[in-house]
């Protein structure tokens, strides 16, 4: 298995388990946005975007293709936050810069 294709498997396991733990209710609050959450304010993203732009705990491939479709181009999270290996690639191939505070 080609370093490519694992990251895809990896890439495509986390999807697959974030889908079962949000449909969980009883697992699905350990990872509610820091909005729902009613926590700081410790995600932005910027460049001139509407403050109700996702704030996530993990971003994946498919948040960062998202984010790249809707022209971000900087995304600032905690320094908790987890991104993915395919996420941070999918961000250097969009022109996002990912930046952790």
């Amino acid at each position: 298995m080609s370093a490519q294709e694992l990251q895809e498997l990896v890439e495509k396991i986390v999807q697959r388990v974030m889908q079962r733990i949000e449909s969980d209710a009883e697992l699905s609050r350990f990872i509610k946005t820091d909005e729902q959450n009613a926590a700081p304010n410790t995600d932005a993203i910027t460049e001139a975007r509407p403050p109700q732009a996702p704030k996530k705990k993990l971003y994946t491939e498919s948040d960062i293709l998202t984010l790249a479709k809707e022209g971000y181009k900087e995304l600032v999270v905690a320094k908790t936050t987890i991104i993915t290996p395919a996420a941070q690639d999918a961000a250097k191939l969009k022109g996002i810069e990912i930046r952790k505070e």
